[in-house]
């Protein structure tokens, strides 16, 4: 069996040494041996190390990541190592991650340009601010907006991208006015994409149908990933053709215009 020391088994593994020591931390990797001040790592260590690795490149959690590995150890199988209500977090956690951050108005301002009572409940009303609270989190009430002073702002990537379009000339009533309707397509072309899963699903396991095994537990899984990866590819593609058809639509009218005029 080959030894290794932690710089070995870092390089080796393809990570660093301060990222072994994490793992270890968090009880993720098994402690080393002891031989007086060195410690000495084994092929099952660097076996363990690279599953961990694999599992984090696919978007697991180290929660996840425990659990699996302490439930294999005690011999469990899938379904009871992750449990039901795990398969209900897995499916369910969301693809998009906002970068959210709490503003104040000056700083909205600053970006957006002076902002009235009803402009900012109409931010508030789009779900792009909410008031901040006393500890910076979302307070309750948004009949308040226009005396908060801060903010919290759930995607603060929107708020640059407006600020783009107000210095290019666009007002921020037009921009709020075409991201709530598009928000509104949106949503309904997620309805259909999720209700045809569901659809899928009965289809082939009928109604009321819940995984109950590790067979079926990985069937969902599967399915549910496929059908979200390709529901997302299609609706980028689908989304770039409409523009570039929309675009080339608008250019046609304006110059038609121009040369009445």
């Amino acid at each position: 069996m080959t030894e290794y020391r932690i710089d070995d088994l870092a390089r080796v593994a393809g990570t660093t040494t301060r990222n072994v020591r994490v793992y270890q931390e968090s009880g993720l990797l098994p402690r080393p041996q002891r031989r007086g001040r060195v410690a000495i790592y084994t092929d099952r260590h660097l076996s363990q190390l690279q599953a961990i690795i694999r599992l984090l490149s696919e978007g697991f959690t180290v929660k996840h990541i425990l659990k699996f590995l302490t439930g294999l150890q005690r011999g469990e199988g899938l379904v009871e190592v992750l449990d039901l209500a795990d398969l209900g977090e897995l499916v369910t956690e969301p693809w998009s991650h906002p970068v959210s951050e709490t503003m104040t108005r000056e700083q909205l301002e600053a970006q957006l340009g002076p902002l009235n009572a009803a402009t900012l409940r109409r931010l508030t009303a789009n779900g792009i601010i909410e008031v901040s609270g006393p500890t910076g989190s979302a307070a309750e009430s948004t009949e308040s907006a226009e005396d908060a002073d801060t903010y919290l702002v759930r995607d603060r990537r929107v708020i640059d991208d407006f600020g783009k379009l107000i210095s290019r000339g666009m007002p921020l009533s037009a921009i709020l006015k075409t991201t709530a309707a598009v928000d509104k397509k949106l949503d309904e072309a997620a309805q259909a994409l999720s209700g045809a899963g569901h659809s899928e699903v009965v289809r082939q396991r009928g109604t009321g149908w819940y995984p109950g095994n590790d067979a079926e537990l990985a069937w969902a899984a599967d399915l549910i990933d496929v059908m979200r990866r390709v529901a997302r590819r299609s609706a980028h593609a689908s989304l770039d053709r409409a523009l570039d058809a929309a675009v080339r639509a608008e250019l046609r009218r304006y110059q038609q215009g121009e040369r009445k005029s």
